[in-house]
């Protein structure tokens, strides 16, 4: 699934759910969920843990991330497309 068919797809699936969140909650979502990804990584660095399932916990993330850029109109595969872009103009050794 690309980035933009992801998006038409959590936004179909948001319309047909009875969970409805502010954007303040989503948010709080989103964070909540960078700082699960966080403490996943800094306990593997320091050995406290070393079976994280990092695949849910970025699925989590991205999860939001859609979220949040539905509700603010941003098409994520066009702002990647142009991160890329500046990317490769600032960091890649041509």
């Amino acid at each position: 699934m690309q980035i933009r068919e992801a998006q038409e797809w959590v936004k179909d699936a948001w319309s047909r759910s009875e969970k409805r969140m502010s954007k303040v909650a989503e948010l709080a979502s989103f964070m909540e969920e960078c700082g699960e990804l966080g403490e996943a990584i800094r306990k593997i660095e320091h050995g406290k843990k070393t079976q994280v399932d990092m695949e849910k916990e970025m699925g989590d993330i991205l999860l939001c991330l859609l979220t949040l850029a539905i509700r603010y109109k941003v098409d994520l595969q066009t702002a990647f497309d142009k991160t890329v872009e500046s990317v490769k103009e600032k960091y890649i050794v041509k």
